[in-house]
């Protein structure tokens, strides 16, 4: 065991794990310290992230990077590996995807340790758990689908259940024990994200992204965008296109 110590005490982990991760497609690698900053990550969690490269993770915290539920939650995590050393495994949440859109991922968090058995930081992986199972025949599977293919367009949830087959307590419930959320909360939450997108990446008013996302009550928008955001869409606008000192 001391040999096996010592060995990894010569060893230049931000560039031997890099080097592993960069190469293991579909797989999102971060390494965070006590203050759950990010020391480090592989170039496909960087992208997610909405950066260039990986070495722009560096220093970042979770706030600086995601909506404020996603970082919540992702903190809340960190905070409960750092306080039992324990590591928390197969947590289903909400992450950015490729195509922009929130998607469903699976993680791994883990405690690192020092040579005293010290918790001194985080590290996880991250996956897509719609895309790491064979999820083809799951019903509430085929639903997000349609939601995601959907999302602009009024949708009920009564009939929802029955396009595939369930009572609304049905879908509510498989839903909920999947992905730790309601139907009506994944469809509020993609549509503010989608929202989220537009207001960065166009100019158009404000109302016309409301409606282009499924939000035809401009006041139900701003109130859900505030709870999310804990901003209103304006704000969130301008605050973002700030130029960088």
């Amino acid at each position: 065991m001391l040999e096996v110590k010592s060995w990894f005490s010569e060893i230049d982990p931000s560039v031997s794990l890099n080097q592993l991760f960069e190469h293991l497609p579909g797989i999102m690698y971060f390494v965070k310290d006590r203050e759950s900053r990010i020391l480090m990550g592989n170039r496909e969690f960087a992208q997610r992230c909405g950066l260039s490269v990986a070495e722009d993770l560096r220093g970042q915290s979770d706030m600086d990077i995601f909506p404020a539920y996603m970082a919540r939650k992702f903190l809340a995590d960190d905070l409960e590996i750092l306080r039992s050393g324990k590591p928390l495994l197969n947590l289903v949440e909400l992450f950015p995807s490729r195509e922009r859109l929130p998607e469903w991922f699976i993680t791994q968090k883990f405690p690192m340790k020092d040579i005293e058995g010290k918790t001194v930081g985080i590290c996880g992986i991250v996956q897509s758990y719609e895309r790491i199972l064979d999820h083809s025949n799951d019903v509430i599977f085929t639903l997000v689908e349609y939601i995601r293919s959907h999302y602009s367009e009024p949708i009920s949830i009564p009939e929802l259940a029955k396009r595939i087959g369930l009572s609304q307590r049905q879908l509510e419930r498989r839903f909920q024990e999947t992905f730790r959320t309601t139907p009506r909360q994944y469809i509020v939450r993609l549509r503010v994200l989608i929202a989220s997108d537009r207001l960065l990446n166009s100019d158009a008013p404000i109302t016309e992204i409301a409606v282009e996302s499924g939000f035809y009550d401009h006041s139900s928008f701003i109130r859900h965008f505030r709870s999310i955001f804990e901003t209103t869409p304006l704000a969130y606008r301008k605050h973002r296109h700030l130029p960088k000192s």
